[in-house]
């Protein structure tokens, strides 16, 4: 992706220059970008911002402001956190700045070479009223950067970009100041003599001047021995801005960081996900409601267990667990004890029961010390009662009747049964 730089001007200039740049700011040979947006000028009123919006959809996008509506300073600070240097930072520039700090953001960059920290001050109605013009115009702004950033830093001496309105410099130890073309000439000199030692000659100060209009009579205006100037003669002076390579400090900080813009793959992502969350998540209550009504009637069957439990064995004070005492009593009953074993007894006879409509047991009781097995029965008629004893006997039974008695349209008759 290029880069689309727009030269914003200072803050009263009508117009804007944009520029196009395959360079990314990471140092690698810079190449052309051939577009066609019908544009006939490179310059544009601020009020059409809207016709690039085109060219931005398809560029990163870098405002340049100019150093005029920008704070430029450097201070020394202690090895804060950042959010603790947001803080104490705009107090420790109070008495160098005309305006209020309550008024501007400041935006830092990393420490240079003499550990001090650059910082840009921006009044925040300026900057909110410009990512406003922005937004309106659909243009997604990646950074915002001021001009006297994008200087590179010489080895040696001090560089300097003259334009009609101002002069950016910046020195081998990377300290930035602009000014008036005007004021160049005393100020730099205030500024030697402050750095000057008096048992010091003073040597020539390697000073490259870029420029678009001729410098001769800027030149013999400097002080006299203190520099050696060198005019570059350029074409574009934001071409020669581009062509420095080097990444300025981003405005776009804290509050004001843009936030990445997510691709429509990861937007499809975030829908799908979040209803795989929702269906997931309403599978879970439905499982968790399940498990509270399984819960429920697991307490009522448990309660069920103990009142059966109680109720055929009332002697029974405490009972822990029913179902383990209940098992725990028909192994007893039902295991081997000769061959008179209450399970064995109960199949024996019930097996010879074969038409329940005619003859049914309505009481069993079984007598563990005589191990004999009493069945009450009712019989439609004394023929197939005695035929049923009668069975019983031939199967190996020792078989012990009752008298009958008339019950309804049947008899009824207890049997002792026995192997």
């Amino acid at each position: 992706m290029a880069k689309l730089i727009l030269f914003w001007g200072e803050k009263n200039n009508p117009s804007f220059t944009w520029r196009l740049s395959a360079n990314q700011g990471d140092g690698s040979p810079q190449t052309p970008a051939h577009y066609n947006y019908q544009l006939e000028s490179k310059e544009i009123l601020k009020a059409d911002l809207a016709c690039i919006a085109d060219m931005a959809q398809s560029n990163s996008v870098t405002l340049v402001l100019s150093s005029i509506d920008i704070a430029t300073a450097q201070v020394e600070v202690p090895n804060k956190a950042q959010r603790l240097l947001r803080k104490a930072v705009p107090y420790m520039l109070e008495d160098e700045i005309a305006t209020s700090v309550d008024d501007l953001f400041f935006a830092f960059a990393e420490r240079n070479k003499n550990n001090q920290l650059p910082v840009r001050g921006i009044e925040r109605v300026y900057l909110e009223s410009l990512l406003e013009q922005f937004k309106l115009a659909e243009i997604r702004l990646s950074e915002i950067v001021v001009d006297i950033d994008l200087l590179s830093s010489p080895e040696e001496g001090i560089t300097l970009l003259m334009t009609e309105s101002q002069c950016l410099t910046v020195d081998d130890k990377s300290v930035r100041w602009h000014c008036h073309p005007d004021d160049f000439t005393w100020l730099i000199q205030k500024q030697i003599s402050d750095d000057d030692l008096e048992d010091e000659l003073p040597v020539a100060i390697p000073l490259n001047i870029y420029s678009e209009q001729p410098t001769d009579e800027f030149v013999h205006q400097l002080p006299v021995g203190r520099f050696a100037p060198q005019h570059h003669q350029v074409s574009d002076v934001f071409e020669f801005m581009l062509e420095q390579e080097r990444k300025g400090i981003n405005l776009l900080q804290a509050e004001y960081e843009p936030k990445k813009e997510s691709s429509r793959l990861t937007d499809f992502l975030i829908k799908v996900a979040s209803i795989a969350g929702f269906v997931l998540l309403t599978h879970l209550i439905y499982q968790g409601s399940n498990i509270y009504t399984l819960s429920e009637k697991k307490q009522q069957l448990d309660a069920q267990k103990i009142t059966l439990y109680k109720q055929a064995f009332p002697g029974t004070k405490k009972i822990r667990n029913p179902e383990k005492s209940m098992r725990t009593y028909i192994k007893n009953i039902g295991s081997s004890s000769g061959s008179g074993d209450f399970l064995s007894l109960l199949i024996s006879s019930s097996e010879l029961l074969t038409d329940l409509s005619k003859i049914y047991p309505t009481n069993i009781n079984y007598e563990n010390t005589r191990s004999e097995l009493r069945l009450d029965v009712i019989a439609s008629d004394l023929v197939i009662l005695d035929n049923y004893a009668e069975a019983l006997k031939a199967s190996g039974h020792q078989v012990e009747k009752s008298s009958e008695t008339k019950r309804g349209d049947g008899y009824s008759s207890r049997l002792i049964i026995r192997k």
